[in-house]
């Protein structure tokens, strides 16, 4: 008989778990509270498929970062003060997976999955050949102080041995990689090459994705809450939500920071905290030597990432609890260290109507990993808290759990992210 399984989330970790599955052969059912697939943190996300960002940001140090970040909304990271209560548990354990040992080993556990990750994607994209303003030629991060840059050759050495190609690169290399660069060429230090990495849009992703779905006759039933989870014993046997009932052989949890909420249903205390990130993005057809290569500033927190005839300005992170609402000085600040990198763009976007403007809530972890694996019932199967690494890591442990599922044992090993570690 055709295994029965429900999806819950239409996200990156949903939609390519579901995808895998359908290639089991399995009957897929994908329940997303929203009205479509990708409209909340996959929407417009930074677009980056980055094994080089492996370094998780609790960096050592990153106590004093947080408590300067305390009521300082104009700064790159932001502690609202009326929401530090309900991280204070959270944010212990964030802050206790920040000792230099614990580091080295999240950027190694990050980097072994985004290249098994890497591996995954590239077999979809080319089975699937998805619509998504992509491409392969690498990412930049750029530093304009030379004790920022200093710091980053310490964890960029550890990134270099989990397996990251990263090249150095003085000022004038840069600007030789992305000539975009060549206005600020005197106010940079230096930076690093990630040949590996690769960059798109995860909403058109995700679209395709859906479209494959559907015409394999998955049900994908948007607009839908799940309102209860029914049990038999230990075994989950139907999804209930506001519109009907989906009986269910196993369920897959992939909806992202609701993902906790959804647990407590079924008694599971999953740590997932929303980090609240900021995007603008327009189109910039009229740009002549528009940039080709997405460029990061660590030490703004901001990415710039081209996506065919548009750019998208990426960044922040707020500790904020869940908001939709967005805040207008974020975006400022996003187009500010925008036009800051690229002078020439200003002319073009200052005054221009953004095609989006966007906010999104990461579902981070206290130390920065993804939860996969089972936990509670039987047949429940998590895919959750990617946070900052959503598209790199997704498509890695979405074929993880579509191979417990299936019954066999994933190609990755995947006891370093099972949810018992909490």
């Amino acid at each position: 008989m055709t295994k029965k399984v429900v999806v819950i989330g239409a996200g990156l970790a949903g939609l390519q778990t579901a995808v895998f599955l359908q290639q089991e052969g399995m009957d897929v059912t994908v329940v997303e509270r929203r009205e479509g697939p990708a409209l909340e943190t996959s929407f417009a996300n930074g677009g980056l498929i980055t094994p080089s960002h492996s370094a998780p940001w609790n960096s050592p140090g990153i106590f004093r970062v947080l408590l300067s970040a305390i009521g300082n909304p104009s700064s790159a990271i932001y502690v609202k003060t009326s929401a530090i209560p309900q991280y204070v548990r959270w944010g212990l354990s964030f802050v206790r997976n920040s000792t230099p040992a614990r580091f080295r080993q999240t950027i190694e556990r990050n980097a072994r999955l985004s290249h098994y990750s890497l591996d995954q994607y590239n077999a979809l994209r080319a089975s699937l050949d998805p619509a998504m303003d992509g491409d392969s030629l690498g990412t930049i991060m750029m530093y304009r102080n030379s004790t920022s840059f200093r710091n980053a050759e310490i964890a960029n050495g550890i990134v270099e041995t989990a397996g990251v190609d990263v090249t150095r690169c003085s000022a004038s290399e840069l600007v030789r990689l992305e000539p975009a660069l060549a206005e600020i060429e005197d106010n940079l230090v230096g930076g690093f090459y990630y040949k590996g990495d690769q960059h798109g849009d995860a909403h058109q992703f995700c679209g395709s994705l859906a479209g494959h779905l559907a015409a394999g006759g998955a049900s994908l039933r948007y607009g839908e809450t799940v309102t209860d989870i029914e049990l038999s014993g230990d075994e989950i046997t139907g999804v209930v939500t506001d519109k009907t009932r989906h009986p269910a052989d196993a369920v897959v949890l992939a909806a992202g920071f609701w993902s906790a909420a959804l647990g407590r249903k079924l008694g599971l205390r999953l740590p997932i905290k929303p980090v609240k990130g900021y995007s603008v993005t327009y189109d910039v057809k009229g740009w002549n030597g528009a940039p080709k290569i997405p460029v990061v500033d660590d030490a703004q927190h901001i990415g710039l990432t081209p996506l065919g005839d548009r750019i998208r300005f990426v960044g922040s992170a707020e500790f904020s609890g869940y908001s939709p609402e967005i805040n207008p000085a974020r975006i400022e600040n996003l187009r500010r260290a925008a036009f800051a990198t690229y002078p020439g763009v200003r002319d073009l976007v200052e005054d221009a109507e953004p095609l989006t403007t966007w906010c999104g809530h990461r579902p981070m972890t206290p130390d920065c990993l993804p939860i996969i694996g089972r936990q509670g019932p039987r047949n429940l199967y998590l895919n959750i808290g990617h946070g900052y690494l959503g598209w790199t890591t997704a498509s890695g442990t979405s074929r993880a759990v579509s191979d417990l599922i299936a019954g066999r044992q994933p190609g990755l090993q995947i006891s370093d992210y099972y949810p018992n570690r909490f």
